[in-house]
């Protein structure tokens, strides 16, 4: 049965009645990719993170996830998902800055082929203490190989202005509860309508390897292997749902912690996760900051790992799915998940098995986006041509250039050789292009490879900050010396 009452909130009649859809645009918006470096060969690089970089264990942007191969790149907050992809542009181009000259990046989410050297050095060459013990869990839970499947993770809130609007038209109370309960009821949706954004974006039809033991052995493509029941994806004895509430939620994960099933909260790999702060009474009494989006393959077109259009039309999915005023039970939710696995196991070129109910979903998101002008045209001409022909499909276009996992083996490997040689040759051309010209550009560059924080730029003046120490710059100046702190000890 539906609870009607912990999830039923109007807001779609509330934007519509008080003509709120303009509000729907702003927000905060961030970007996580994790990208392996690998040598011009397609085999990890044995080259450690660069000590030329910021220490990683305070570094905000530019970190490494399991492999010291596995760069982790994270934006700052952003007032749009555009401007985010650039932040993550200028943020790859300092990582490929500071790599080896034979070092590029590998495009795509699953690792390329390993050797048992290969497993050995991942296994044996780790430089974070602070969290080995978490990685020894996850080696002998997930082992090696699987662990070091790459993906893409989005961040959004909603409007801080939005949701106080919302609050004052509605019969709620408490503002922190009727907050979280906004936060809780789109991410129910998007887990409903996960299926949909791994028709539209997966990216990850063969493993490489044989050494996963996760992944099951298939002579034929899939769709998405990494968003399937065998990729990052929790033991199926480790239910936890969107069906009821936060705190339930909640709940759900540290009971596990507590059973021994999960190490912690970051080892919950749902469709979507909360964030904000650390413990689960907090998170309910002082509320949700943002949701990160966990369902995305690296795309391996684009040199970002995913395209604006890509993330125009997620934008715009995600409002649509705000303003509906359905609400999910658990059977909703367990048969959303089957149907996002069927999908994800599909072949690249199989049409989808709801694809009457793609179009119409589509066309109702064709229409909202009619409140925004011409923003999101692009995106839906994108996307209407993947749901009608699913040859359009990053998958499916995968396997049209490779159609075995030696071929793609062979064609990954060349377009990040490609990639990173058009770094080299055009290095000076793209970093003005990414970063402008100017004193302030060397200024951020610097900033980056750092890791202070770049707060806020304007055409003249650039804030920063680490910690609770912000310097104003209007000029280029060291900032070693005035950032003293960020430096070793």
């Amino acid at each position: 049965m539906r609870n009607m009452a912990e999830n039923q909130l109007e807001i779609g009649k509330l934007v519509a009645e008080n003509d709120l859809y303009h509000e729907l645009l702003g927000g905060r918006f961030g970007i996580e990719i994790e990208e392996h470096r690998v040598t011009e060969e397609g085999r990890l690089s044995r080259r450690v993170y660069p000590d030329t970089l910021g220490p990683r264990a305070t570094h905000p942007y530019l970190q490494t996830d399991y492999s010291e191969t596995q760069s982790e790149i994270v934006t700052e907050p952003a007032t749009s998902f555009e401007m985010a992809r650039d932040l993550l542009l200028q943020l790859q181009w300092v990582l490929r800055d500071h790599m080896a000259e034979n070092e590029t990046i590998w495009p795509l989410s699953m690792p390329p082929r390993l050797t048992p050297d290969d497993l050995q050095w991942v296994d044996e060459t780790f430089d974070r203490p602070w969290i080995s013990e978490y990685r020894d869990w996850l080696t002998d839970k997930y082992g090696s190989t699987h662990e070091i499947i790459t993906g893409l993770h989005l961040n959004y809130s909603l409007p801080e202005s939005l949701l106080e609007k919302l609050f004052a038209l509605s019969d709620e109370t408490d503002y922190v509860t009727y907050k979280n309960r906004v936060y809780f009821k789109l991410a129910q949706a998007i887990s409903a309508n996960r299926w949909l954004f791994v028709y539209l974006f997966g990216a990850t039809p063969f493993s490489l390897n044989s050494t996963d033991s996760r992944l099951p052995e298939r002579e034929h493509p899939v769709r998405s292997l990494r968003t399937s029941q065998f990729g990052f994806a929790n033991d199926a004895n480790i239910q936890i749902n969107y069906a009821t509430n936060l705190a339930d939620h909640l709940d759900q994960i540290d009971q596990h912690i507590q059973a021994g099933d999960l190490y912690s909260n970051h080892e919950f790999y749902g469709t979507v996760r909360f964030k904000g702060p650390e413990t689960k009474e907090a998170m309910v009494t002082e509320g949700v900051h943002y949701l990160e989006l966990r369902i995305l393959d690296a795309d391996p077109f684009d040199p970002a790992g995913i395209s604006e259009n890509a993330l125009n039309i997620i934008h715009l999915v995600i409002i649509y799915l705000l303003l509906q005023d359905e609400v999910y039970s658990a059977d909703d939710l367990v048969h959303a998940d089957e149907l996002a696995n069927e999908i994800a196991m599909q072949s690249p070129t199989d049409k989808l098995p709801n694809q009457k109910e793609a179009m119409a979903l589509m066309g109702e998101v064709s229409k909202l986006a009619d409140h925004f002008g011409m923003r999101f045209n692009d995106g839906l001409s994108l996307i209407a041509e993947r749901i009608l022909t699913p040859s359009k499909t990053p998958a499916a276009k995968i396997v049209a250039l490779a159609k075995t996992p030696d071929e793609l083996q062979a064609w990954a490997t060349k377009v990040g050789n490609e990639r990173g040689d058009l770094f080299h040759v055009k290095h000076d051309e793209q970093f003005e292009d990414l970063f402008g010209r100017g004193e302030l550009a060397s200024v951020i560059k610097q900033a980056y490879e750092l890791g202070v924080r770049v707060k806020e730029r304007t055409r003249d003046t650039v804030t920063l900050s680490v910690g609770e120490h912000v310097e104003v710059l209007h000029e280029s100046k060291d900032l070693t010396e005035l950032f003293p702190e960020i430096l070793p000890a």
